[in-house]
């Protein structure tokens, strides 16, 4: 096995683990993150002896989503940074570099399965959205509650075809979250355990694919993502990648990191919640 900074990795059976391992930051997505993420998958993408992903988490949150802070930032311009706006143009460009991460994904032809034991917010929604199936503890939940301010990770976390257009537009336009009942509810997820039997659920599941051969079970995944993917999927994402770089240009993502350059995060978050609720 490989050693990485911010996850670690293991394997029992057919079954390789990734797990998020920056717990007191409550595990954000920084480029470090994804490198390795994607590392990790590559390393066994090939390898006959690997049939299942689990990726999960230590610590009390799955992921709260990107990491904010500059020297974490997965861009190459960080806002905080700039008098006025980010130059559009770059910033569009880096945003479809990260669709064009999340597609890779989404494509990878072993099956995913997000273990998700709390928080999963913001960004750490495409993580999920490009896992093929999400078993989720009771104490998990789920949103965006960036959308009132920075933007929209360029999937919305492939929540349209999830959960519907009503159900998505509820969730941006009021940036609200919703706990695992009401995600299993509106198909967000496909199931909840007691945070107790969480593990042992996962690892369950993950046996039982585990013993379908490999070439059958490449084949399983691709027919299925194929459906969604001539449905327009990708453009669409890709519309919410040019939308996304506009929505940077706007004061409440500028003011946001000046305040989080000047004060913190803990007083950029105090502000969102003062001015939004």
């Amino acid at each position: 096995m490989m050693t990485y900074n911010t996850i670690l990795t293991s394997q029992a059976e057919r079954v390789f683990s990734i797990t998020l391992n920056r717990p007191t930051e409550l595990n954000p997505l920084s480029r470090e993150v994804l490198d390795e993420l994607a590392a990790a998958l590559e390393a066994v993408k090939n390898d006959s002896a690997v049939s299942v992903i689990i990726i999960k988490a230590n610590g009390k949150a799955f992921s709260t989503g990107y990491d904010l802070r500059e020297e974490h930032w997965i861009t190459s311009q960080y806002p905080g940074n700039f008098e006025g706006s980010v130059n559009i143009e770059q910033d569009r460009r880096d945003v479809h570099l990260i669709v064009d991460y999340w597609m890779k994904i989404w494509r990878y032809p072993k099956p995913i399965i997000a273990q998700v034991q709390g928080d999963c917010l913001s960004g750490a929604g495409e993580l999920l959205a490009v896992c093929d199936l999400a078993i989720v503890s009771e104490w998990a939940r789920f949103g965006h509650p960036a959308a009132c301010d920075l933007g929209i990770p360029p999937s919305i976390m492939f929540w349209p075809m999830l959960i519907g257009y009503r159900k998505t537009k509820e969730l941006l336009y009021t940036s609200r979250l919703i706990d695992a009942q009401e995600a299993a509810r509106i198909g967000l997820i496909n199931e909840v355990v007691t945070h107790e039997e969480l593990e042992a659920r996962v690892a369950t599941i993950a046996a039982h694919i585990a013993r379908v051969p490999l070439d059958n079970i490449a084949v399983l995944k691709d027919v299925s993502n194929t459906w969604f993917e001539n449905m327009g999927m990708e453009s669409s994402i890709r519309r919410g990648a040019d939308l996304d770089a506009v929505y940077h240009q706007f004061d409440s993502f500028r003011d946001f990191f000046k305040t989080l350059k000047n004060h913190g995060v803990k007083a950029a978050f105090k502000k969102r919640k003062e001015l939004y609720g």
